[in-house]
């Protein structure tokens, strides 16, 4: 065996053909200045501490790209390190070559790609495995769509003056799928799967969000939770029972204390001729009905700290039971594996 390798690199340049050698790991920790290309050739690259995309430079990441983060070994878990986008971030993966941010070492969690104050059209994470890492948009609005982001504390956290377009995702096996955080947090969430996580969504405040058409299920503690005193329509998801109470049950809102608002997720996918108005009137606050959910710090870190994200299937006395999809996936998952995850 050893001596074919050398024979047929020989030949291959004997007969012209060009042989491609990879370069990579690429070992990166100073802050990107001007507008640069990362590429499949010198995958991996290996973040070893915080990297700035500065305002003005766009980072743009090919298809197929691994991203490493460097996770240091004392600190606080999941700190960081942290991709901090000034300016702009394009990483456009697809089905058969996604492009991965993840730890360096398996089982450990990073910090962030942080939005913060970035290009609106010079961002976006499309076709992306997130894995181990949170999103983070602060006084930003990128585009993020068609991506696992999954076995993190968070998937995505939505701050100040922040409008980002959150659509046709997988986010699964967090802590909390999505948060939102200010009065002026307005972000549109659509077509995603947000599912199997401790809780679907944690709603701090948030300003004008559109949260439609996504389907929100399986969250092991509660699918939706409103810690705002305001109200929050969101209409025409789809919560895998057609019973509106079993829904409400699901949702921490008003009904269970009175300073808290409710969540109005009527329609909702599949829902019975008729039902709304049985359902609204059955509807009124329970207070003192249900204990209020002791959310903890743990509860923001997945299913386990560290994070062993993806053994899932024995997770809280099996109070609800993972997806057939999830159940498949192990820490140290194949890319093939969990590329089935993003894709189906």
């Amino acid at each position: 065996m050893k001596y074919i390798l050398p024979f047929v690199t020989g030949l291959l340049l004997i007969l012209n053909v060009p042989v491609a050698y990879a370069v990579g790991p690429t070992y990166v920790k100073d802050a990107i200045a001007v507008s640069t290309n990362w590429t499949k050739d010198n995958s991996p690259y290996v973040v070893q501490n915080d990297i700035t995309v500065a305002k003005g430079a766009i980072l743009t990441i090919d298809p197929g790209v691994e991203v490493h983060f460097l996770v240091p070994t004392t600190g606080k878990v999941g700190a960081g390190p942290n991709l901090v986008i000034q300016g702009g971030l394009k990483a456009v993966g697809n089905s058969t070559t996604p492009i991965s941010f993840m730890p360096a070492v398996a089982g450990s969690l990073w910090g962030a790609i942080y939005f913060y104050g970035s290009d609106p059209m010079n961002s976006i994470l499309q076709g992306c495995l997130v894995k181990g890492g949170r999103i983070i948009c602060n006084t930003s609005s990128p585009t993020i769509t068609q991506c696992a982001l999954y076995g993190a504390k968070t998937g995505v956290e939505v701050a100040q003056n922040s409008q980002p377009q959150i659509t046709g995702n997988k986010i699964t096996a967090n802590g909390v799928g999505i948060v939102l955080l200010s009065d002026s947090a307005s972000p549109v969430i659509s077509n995603n799967e947000i599912y199997n996580n401790n809780f679907g969504f944690y709603l701090k405040d948030f300003g004008t969000p559109s949260i439609t058409g996504n389907r929100i299920y399986n969250n092991l503690k509660y699918n939706m939770v409103n810690y705002s005193a305001k109200p929050l329509s969101a209409p025409n998801n789809d919560f895998k029972t057609l019973d509106a109470q079993q829904i409400m049950r699901t949702i921490y809102d008003g009904a269970y204390s009175a300073s808290l608002g409710r969540i109005n997720f009527m329609p909702f996918a599949g829902m019975p001729a008729g039902q709304a108005g049985q359902a609204v009137a059955s509807a009124q606050p329970k207070v003192g009905s249900q204990e209020k959910p002791a959310i903890q710090e743990e509860d923001f870190w997945s299913y386990g700290r560290p994070f062993d994200a993806m053994k899932i299937t024995n997770v809280d006395q099996q109070k609800k039971q993972p997806s057939s999809a999830i159940k498949i996936l192990a820490v140290g998952a194949t890319a093939v594996v969990t590329v089935v995850l993003l894709f189906l």
